[in-house]
């Protein structure tokens, strides 16, 4: 039976919920039950990490892909080898047409208006939307921002939310769709789902908001909390991919055009990272380009904290 972690959630210290005014507990219960109705006892394997749960991965065992693989290879004796993909389509840069039509499904739960503004934007490679409009579902609370230096300042922003829910739901005086205008922009959603390819993931979705430097605070987390339950449904397929496509692709992006640009010898590295040209020799020359024409410079929000 799979049990949601409350702990998580509802103790992060950067969400006020308004457990007062919104059957928070209730609700959970209701997603807990279910989950267990439509997804467990249906065989699939629900993980958990932060706020976010993935419900469904529809190539946990990856024998779709490797029989889709094997087909695109013309391996008719070894259709259910499931490193084929990994070791003859990835490792050689081939097309990922196995696993462009295997998904996974996220809830989210706890999730301030930004991040879901900024997952919405992926709609290649996306089936699946399903988030509970203002029409009449009601913010769960406010999210403080990752950069907030006062958390006093944002007192009033819970109050915001609160009188909109009482006068949509409580004094019904205003439409929950009017009312909702007077929202801040850092609520709480209530629980929405996303469902990606893993292409999609790999490819765009982890390497915009993760492997490039630059994404805000609480997206990252979010996206990092999508990367983690996909470790834990397949932590070889995704070591392995993460590997082909992680952050490290743009340090050696950036050493590759230093290097044309400047045309540094050996001693002008050692120079940049302030060893003698013995110690140099020593060292792994991937490691070595990296650290020192592959450095990345701070982003943004690096640069604010």
């Amino acid at each position: 039976m799979f049990q949601i972690n409350r702990q998580v959630i509802l103790e992060h210290p950067r969400l006020k919920f308004l457990q007062d005014v919104v059957p928070i507990d209730e609700h959970m219960d209701g997603i807990e039950k279910f989950i267990n109705l439509c997804y467990v006892d249906e065989g699939w394997n629900v993980v958990q990490h932060g706020r976010v749960i993935a419900l469904r991965a529809t190539d946990e065992q990856r024998l779709s892909s490797a029989f889709k693989a094997s087909l695109y290879l013309g391996k008719y004796k070894d259709m259910a080898n499931t490193e084929r993909f990994l070791k003859s389509m990835v490792s050689a840069g081939h097309s990922y047409e196995p696993i462009r039509g295997e998904t996974i499904l996220f809830l989210f739960i706890g999730i301030g208006k930004p991040v879901y503004d900024h997952l919405v934007t992926y709609t290649v490679g996306r089936p699946t939307r399903i988030a509970g409009g203002q029409r009449a579902n009601v913010p769960w609370g406010f999210e403080l921002p990752v950069e907030a230096r006062n958390e006093e300042e944002y007192a009033e922003e819970l109050d915001r939310i609160r009188r909109v829910i009482q006068l949509a739901k409580t004094d019904r005086v205003e439409q929950m769709q009017a009312a909702r205008a007077k929202l801040p922009v850092g609520y709480i959603m209530p629980p929405f789902l996303f469902e990606f390819s893993e292409e999609a993931l790999i490819k765009h979705v982890f390497r915009q908001r993760l492997f490039e430097r630059g994404a805000q605070g609480a997206t990252v987390e979010v996206v990092s909390d999508m990367m983690e339950c996909c470790m834990q449904i397949d932590p070889q397929k995704w070591e392995v991919l993460v590997d082909y496509h992680g952050p490290h692709l743009q340090q050696w992006e950036k050493a590759m055009r230093t290097l044309r640009k400047e045309s540094y010898r050996l001693e002008d590295i050692c120079k940049l990272l302030g060893i003698s040209l013995e110690e140099a020799l020593q060292k792994d020359l991937y490691s070595l380009l990296l650290e020192s024409v592959g450095k990345l410079p701070p982003s943004m929000w690096e640069k604010q904290r």
